[in-house]
């Protein structure tokens, strides 16, 4: 719900935090843009380093006023700093280039020339023209740039790699207001994906040090976004003093700080409706203020706060159309919908329940498994293609550093040294290798780990959150009113939602081990045999997780994807070896669905234990998939 306000804050905060380092702000504003052009084009124009300091002058000028003569001087200026190997200017016109065109949206274009920038900074360590501080200033001020655009992608896990790379160099230096900044733009952004625990430890920290800073913003929205925590927590008694030392500093800046003292406000109402807590009158106190400052412009999602807080507190009191008028007010339109719209839907099919119609609450909890499903998988494929992303960029800035270092032992280095250092890149080379295949092993266990932590936690969200309204729908409908239909389609909703809450990673598995885990799902798919030769005890619990993970995957695309009428899954385990086939009479498989995200997903967990996986589709049709792992290998580098 606080994405678009997170997004906008981050990215504004991070700018200024960029800014406020070491290089003194100029306002070029007022810059003479077409005096700097007449005298560069002047009978005796600027050579050199001044000539570089005009081209950065212009750069800055045209900046917001003209692009296309922002991207003649910056290109200008790269070309002439590889002339003069002025190492500074070529990074500041990377830089430049780079929020042209982000400004753009053109984003791979704008990561490309940051990502440059990285490497022209990286080459600066240790030239005695640049100071240690100027080119970490440089190097944090490229990462919160990158950072940046995937934000502005939604691409979360990315950008948090990015914006946690400065870190460090905020820590060296003692800069504990761009830490501050950090930590709460962080926290915000592991909040947005889920990960609570990280978020509340982001937020400590930028309470932490905004305190040590003296700064009374960011440790007011650090506690706003704790304050979320501590109620998803069922933590009230936190949740109540976080809010309260918030509610001080928002009440006395509420004028310019209008939007998150509503928020506020929302949280302390809903807090005092809490068991232990609960203090109606002061929760109408604090829901009619909050309701008092919405205004027409205000964001979405601080009025949707507002309004869900005022629908929860008119539930409590059983004013069921008062709160359906401000639950409709709480949610996007469906063409709109986002995750966050979750929660509201399942007080609207509450509300709906409370007023007999059984339809419209049925139809909100249809948009409730609706959202939740559309977001797992979104969350699920997006987080795979971020760690993709980031593997593949941190591989080329070891490429570039390693070309980097094999140039300067070049420039120093006679036949003596060079034959040398021949070997010792020899030797590097090994290493380094070596370092990239563990590496991208240690890469995908961690993927995958993150895999399984999302199938239990989806799998408890579906069986204690959605499972419990339907049952409770289910428990208001009688037959003697007529619902046979809905009593009906509501059963099946349960059993539908039950089996596929207990499938993503089965109970079974952990107490019995595979060979059940694995017997009980293909019993209750239509048309799946499953077969079983050998003895289990060979099986690890983390190799019996990723074989039940493979099954699972491939059995749903023999269905989804192939249309296959019969499947039989086979496994077979012994003392060295272990393996699974997985075979169907569906349409084949196609070069194209061989690279598809599902299989490549599981080759991912093959190659992680060290397997082999064989693909074989006969003309007549038909796939079959065999696995086989050598029970000897380490399941975790697959050696």
């Amino acid at each position: 719900m606080y994405l678009c306000i997170m997004k906008r804050m981050i990215i504004l905060l991070l700018g200024v935090m960029a800014m406020s380092l070491t290089h003194a702000y100029i306002d070029h504003r007022k810059t003479k843009e077409d005096s700097v052009e007449a005298l560069i084009h002047s009978k005796n124009p600027p050579k050199g380093e001044a000539l570089i300091r005009c081209y950065m002058e212009l750069i800055r000028g045209y900046l917001k006023k003209d692009m296309q003569k922002h991207d003649l001087y910056a290109r200008k200026t790269l070309a002439l700093s590889y002339e003069l190997n002025a190492l500074a200017a070529r990074q500041n016109a990377l830089y430049h280039l780079g929020m042209q065109y982000y400004a753009q949206d053109e984003f791979e274009k704008a990561v490309y020339y940051y990502q440059w920038g990285v490497a022209v900074t990286d080459s600066m360590a240790g030239d005695k023209r640049y100071s240690e501080s100027n080119v970490d200033d440089m190097r944090s001020q490229l990462y919160g740039a990158i950072g940046n655009v995937y934000n502005m992608q939604d691409k979360l896990q990315l950008a948090i790699a990015y914006y946690q790379k400065a870190l460090p160099i905020f820590e060296k230096h003692g800069w504990l207001q761009s830490q501050t900044i950090l930590y709460h733009n962080v926290g915000e952004l592991f909040l947005t994906i889920g990960n609570t625990e990280e978020a509340k430890r982001n937020y400590l920290k930028a309470i932490e040090k905004g305190e040590e800073s003296k700064d009374s913003l960011m440790p007011a929205l650090a506690r706003k976004g704790l304050v979320k925590i501590y109620i998803g927590e069922n933590d009230y008694g936190r949740a109540r003093q976080t809010a309260e030392k918030s509610y001080a500093y928002y009440h006395a800046h509420r004028q310019e700080e209008r939007d998150d003292y509503a928020e506020i406000l929302a949280a302390l109402c809903r807090i005092n409706m809490m068991e232990g807590h609960r203090d109606i009158v002061k929760a109408k106190a604090y829901a009619s203020e909050a309701l008092a400052l919405v205004y027409d412009d205000m964001l979405f999602e601080n009025k949707a706060n507002v309004y869900s807080a005022a629908c929860e507190l008119a539930m409590a009191e059983k004013q069921w159309h008062t709160a359906l008028e401000y639950g409709l007010k709480s949610i996007h339109d469906d063409s709109l919908a986002t995750y966050s719209d979750k929660e509201c839907y399942m007080l609207l099919a509450e509300i709906y329940t409370e007023l007999g119609d059984k339809q419209r609450a049925k139809e909100y909890i249809n948009k409730v498994y609706g959202v939740m499903n559309r977001y797992a998988t979104e969350h699920y494929q997006s987080g795979l293609s971020q760690m993709e992303v980031l593997y593949e960029t941190e591989k080329k800035q070891a490429a570039i550093a390693q070309l980097t270092k094999e140039k300067q032992y070049y420039l120093y280095g006679g036949i003596l040294v060079a034959i040398l250092l021949a070997f010792l890149v020899l030797l590097f080379f090994l290493y380094w290798r070596s370092i990239q295949l563990r590496k991208r092993q240690a890469l995908l266990q961690a993927k995958l780990e993150g895999e399984t932590t999302e199938r239990v936690r989806i799998a408890r969200d579906l069986h204690d959150r959605l499972g419990g309204i339907l049952t409770a729908l289910r428990l208001k409908m009688s037959e003697d009113d007529g619902n046979t239909d809905a009593i009906r389609l509501t059963d099946d909703a349960i059993r539908e939602m039950r089996n596929v809450a207990h499938h993503l990673l089965p109970e079974t598995l952990s107490r019995h081990g595979l060979r059940a885990a694995l017997r009980d799902y293909c019993h209750t798919m239509r048309n799946v045999t499953f077969s079983f030769i050998g003895d289990e005890q060979y099986l690890d619990k983390q190799q019996e997780e990723h074989l039940y993970c493979i099954v699972y995957e491939l059995v749903n695309n023999a269905v989804k994807s192939a249309h296959a009428e019969h499947i039989r899954v086979q496994l077979m385990a012994h003392e060295d070896m272990t393996s699974v086939n997985v075979s169907d009479d569906g349409k084949g498989m196609t070069l194209d669905k061989h690279n598809g995200n599902g299989l490549r997903n599981t080759k991912e967990r093959v190659e992680l234990m060290g397997g082999m996986m064989d693909i074989y589709t006969p003309n007549s049709g038909g796939t079959e998939i065999n696995i086989t792992i050598d029970n000897h290998k380490n399941p975790h580098l697959g050696d």
